[in-house]
């Protein structure tokens, strides 16, 4: 097919068909300076066979797995090389192979994924290998209690359709699989009527089309028809389970069958979940959490693939609150059957949703991935049809939906318990309590009503108060980002204010001196905002998004929260008990864990070691009143720094900050009242041995971690640690290639760098199974000591190289990011000019200072190591300090020349311009039930 017959569906989005069936969308962004390339194929686990579960899932894990023109992990390392990220996922309908890297590189990545898609040579070997990476994959899941429950709600809510099955498959399956299985599935379903590419970036699509016409258009096609699928029976019974494990709290989850993507229903019930449990004006967070107090957490979100989906509410509470909560979340949804929706409100929600759209359209990566689905799932891909459903969804359509799908004989509901806690449901109370809530609702009594490059052109303005301004203007998008940060967080925080920080941070948008919670948080969801605040290891503050339009009404919103909060008791006995519930599921989350216990031990005696989310008992002791003077302490116009990013005039903003903010006088030095000040804060030594730390865990995996004292934002050793980090992380790095593709040893695994004020870290972790422990700290340990024995390869720091520099421009696309980044460059001295020093700095990396600085910080003799999880053979019951085994003890070394002296750089840079400082970092993983599988 000539492109020139391709059809533009809308301004700069082409579509067209190869003569082979290939499918092909192409969107033009010009000026992003980005691109992604994506290979969709309609082959998910849908698709599978019954002795088939898990074998879409493996094949996404080989196909990297080499060519016959690029071995296993160059087709990772090419994409690397040259700054980008691959990687891939598989859905229930589909599965996703997507590059994205520099718009001047996007031949490459197509060229790269064509490679892998369509000559993997599937090495039985490798297969082998990575069928063992897949299973503790499997083991990893089994540990997360919320996955757990979220795949036996799928197989309770489907008896005969394949989406009851998990996408990853089972130990049996996948275990069963052979290199002839594998070929099978792909010369079926790897066919070019079964694939579409889909490219976002800026790009021509004469260009696009003509390479893929000649790397793809001579793919024969087949005769292959996708199954039909059965459809579910309908249920007239209502059904719930219960499972038991090793938790601190319950998780809940209710499903409701409904309808399709394609149906017009959907964008209805996309919209009911945004009223019902989506931000904290929605009516579940605010009756449950807010009023009630009866959960931690609660959402709501419509699950609609290709076929007939599922209606979610899910919740984390105590488990003596099950019954309450049922009912009063039941109440709030069965009275949309009856109870015309507000119009102010159906409005702000209708705004709100389609503004977490658009902000979703900010990566060149949303962007594919919105057109993929949409032309997978409904056969058209533009948003802009989607958008005008939502607009249109009326009081008569919620009431007429919620009548379709919200039947209490349909509803079912799951819940995992700890182990030693009492069964709170059973059968009749849970027909009674579905019952009463439908009668509530019926006659009319209402639970709640809610009331009606890298950055350039950077503007910055200092304001006589001593107010900092910094302002970039980016007309990409029509949304605004505005952060405003302080000096603060963990490192001003001591072991009797732990936490002083995060709960400020909760508290701070909690309602001003003059609008109270309720009210403040309906006038940033009328303007389809966001505003939240944060904390990290050195500042804390608070980010506000919106669409552009509400720019001066959301920074008059910014000016009122910051200088006049309420700190309303009320609203602090409402986050005290959520901030303890953090607590509690972090001792749930044995990733999350293992680092909490590291960074203690690591840090002793700097603020850096205590726990980001607090302790228990400071938390429960702060008042108010002690809150508001911490805060106090930490602002004041001379300590702001306030960004604001989109798509803005640098001088309107400048205007509105000089009227709203020019009356903000200096406040006289105050006590910190945290007891730390810069005096007192000294960065700690390094370990003077050893420290082996082991906890038993009664789960699946071991979590593992060898770490060392780092070094800081300013000092010039941070690029070279930089680079070993990246040399032994990533698909195509050190450890990735020995521990998981060549040796089979983990799923997840990575080396960490934390760069901080004072001091940082460096170190390894892995997830494993238990019966590996020994084999993989010998495995770390080589691989660490490989790095200081010999230098690294030029390509090696070509690849780490480039990748660090494409990481900091991919990591800049959302207005979001590029506030936080002009923010935290102003306040730690970094200057507005990083991106290109940064650059410059990595350039002047050379192999031999790699060397002499991971021998300078990479020290056997003082190191902190945790091994937390499963029991081990001969391991402790309990958590104990000891001194190092045999298989704890570092390898014996070559003797090493003497350091040779490393020359200093003139001008200290930031590897992410601040951002990843004030990220969770690789502690904090997600327990949020993934419904793709990403490799």
């Amino acid at each position: 097919m000539n492109h020139a017959k391709a059809i533009e569906l809308a301004p700069n989005l082409h579509k067209t068909t190869l003569d082979n069936g290939l499918g092909l969308l192409v969107k033009e962004t010009p000026g992003t300076k980005v691109a992604t390339v994506q290979i969709w194929i309609k082959a998910g686990s849908v698709y599978e066979e019954p002795n088939e579960g898990g074998i879409t899932h493996l094949i996404e894990h080989m196909i990297f797995k080499g060519t016959p023109t690029r071995k296993a992990g160059a087709l990772a390392e090419a994409i690397e090389e040259a700054g980008g990220r691959i990687n891939a996922y598989t859905y229930y309908e589909y599965t996703v192979y997507h590059a994205t890297l520099s718009s001047r590189s996007w031949d490459l990545a197509l060229d790269v994924l064509t490679d892998a898609v369509l000559n993997s040579t599937f090495d039985s070997e490798e297969l082998e290998r990575e069928k063992k990476v897949v299973l503790e994959e499997i083991s990893m899941r089994d540990d997360r209690p919320q996955v757990k429950l979220y795949q036996e709600m799928m197989s309770h809510s489907y008896s005969t359709h394949p989406y009851r099955l998990p996408i990853i498959g089972t130990r049996e399956s996948v275990s069963s699989f052979t290199r002839d299985d594998i070929l099978s599935y792909v010369k079926k379903h790897y066919t070019p009527e079964n694939m579409t590419v889909v490219v976002v970036g800026d790009v021509r699509f004469s260009q696009v089309y003509s390479r893929v016409k000649g790397l793809m258009g001579d793919m024969p096609s087949s005769n292959y028809t996708p199954p039909i699928l059965t459809s579910e029976p309908k249920r007239e019974t209502p059904q719930f389970f219960s499972l038991a494990e090793d938790i601190k709290q319950t998780h809940l989850i209710m499903s409701f069958p409904i309808t399709a993507f394609k149906d017009p229903d959907s964008a209805v019930l996309d919209v009911i979940a945004t009223l019902l449990g989506q931000g904290e004006t929605s009516r579940l967070y605010n009756q449950l959490r807010n009023e009630k107090g009866l959960v931690y957490r609660i959402s709501a979100g419509a699950f609609t693939p290709r076929d007939p989906g599922l209606f979610e509410v899910s919740a984390t509470l105590d488990n003596d609150k099950i019954k309450e909560t049922l009912a009063a979340a039941l109440q709030e949804i069965f009275q949309l059957k009856y109870l015309p929706v507000d119009d102010e409100e159906l409005a702000r929600v209708k705004r709100n949703l389609e503004s977490d759209f658009v902000f979703g359209l900010e990566r060149v990566e949303g962007q594919a991935r919105i057109l993929g689905s949409f032309e997978f799932l409904a056969g058209d891909p533009r948003e802009d049809d989607y958008l005008a459903r939502i607009r249109s969804v009326s009081q008569e359509d919620i009431i007429r939906v919620a009548m379709t799908y919200f039947s209490g004989n349909r509803l079912i509901t799951g819940m995992i318990i700890p182990k030693d806690a009492k069964a709170a449901l059973d059968q009749a109370d849970y027909t009674r309590i579905i019952s009463e809530a439908e009668n509530m609702a019926r006659h009319g009594m209402p639970t709640s009503q809610v009331p009606n490059a890298y950055l350039s052109g950077v503007h910055q303005f200092k304001f006589p108060n001593g107010l900092r301004l910094l302002v970039r203007e980016d007309q990409r998008v029509e949304t605004v980002a505005i952060r405003a940060i302080f000096e603060g967080g963990l490192r001003s925080e001591t072991e009797a204010t732990s936490g002083a920080f995060a709960f400020i941070s909760e508290l701070l948008p909690k309602g001003t001196s003059e609008l109270s919670y309720r009210d403040l948080a309906i006038k940033v969801a009328d303007m389809a905002g966001i505003i939240s605040g944060f904390n990290g290891k050195n500042t804390f503050g608070l980010k506000a998004d919106f669409l552009a339009r509400f720019l001066e009404p959301g920074l008059q919103l910014v000016n009122d929260i910051i200088r006049k909060p309420a700190f309303a008791p009320e609203e602090a006995e409402k986050i005290r008990p959520e901030l303890i519930s953090q607590l509690k599921q972090q001792q749930d989350s044995l990733p999350s864990l293992a680092f909490l216990t590291f960074n203690r031990a690591l840090f002793q005696g700097h603020p850096y070691g205590l726990n980001p989310a607090g302790e228990e008992a400071a938390i429960q002791s702060f008042s108010t009143d002690q809150l508001r003077k911490i805060y106090q302490a930490h602002i004041g116009p001379e300590k702001i720094v306030l960004t604001v990013a989109g798509a803005v005039k640098a001088e309107e903003v400048r205007d509105l900050v000089e009227k709203l903010f020019s009356d903000w006088s200096p406040a006289e030095a105050l006590p910190t009242t945290t007891g730390i000040t810069e005096e007192t804060i000294l960065p700690p030594d390094p370990p003077a041995h050893p420290v082996i730390i082991k906890e038993v865990r009664d789960r699946e995996q071991l979590h593992i971690i060898i770490g060392f004292l780092g070094t800081t934002l300013t000092d010039q050793d941070r690029y070279c640690l930089e680079i070993i980090d990246n040399v032994l992380s990533g698909q195509s790095g050190r450890l990735f290639t020995e521990l998981r593709d060549k040796r089979s040893m983990a799923y997840s695994l990575s080396s960490f760098t934390l760069l901080g004020v004072d001091t940082g870290s460096f170190g390894i972790y892995i997830g494993t199974s238990p019966d590996k422990r020994d084999p993989v700290i010998e495995a770390l340990w080589k691989e660490l000591y490989k790095v200081r024995q010999e230098p690294i390869s030029a390509a090696e720091l070509d690849r780490a190289r480039n990748q660090l520099i494409g990481q900091y421009q991919l990591g800049l696309q959302t207005h979001g990011a590029q506030a936080l980044e002009m923010g935290l460059n102003e306040t730690y001295g970094l200057g507005q000019d990083f991106g290109n020093r940064y650059v410059k700095s990595l350039e002047e990396v050379t192999p031999q200072q790699v060397l002499n600085v991971a021998r300078k910080y990479i020290l056997p003799d003082h190191y902190v190591m945790v091994t937390l999880g499963a029991e081990t053979s001969g391991a402790p019951a309990e958590s104990t300090v000891t001194e190092p085994s045999s298989a704890e003890t570092p390898l014996e070394m070559n003797p090493e020349p003497v350091l040779e002296k490393i020359e200093p750089q003139t001008t200290p840079v930031d590897n992410s311009g601040g951002i990843s400082l004030e990220q969770p970092g690789p502690a904090v993983m997600s327990a949020t039930p993934v419904i793709e599988e990403e490799n």
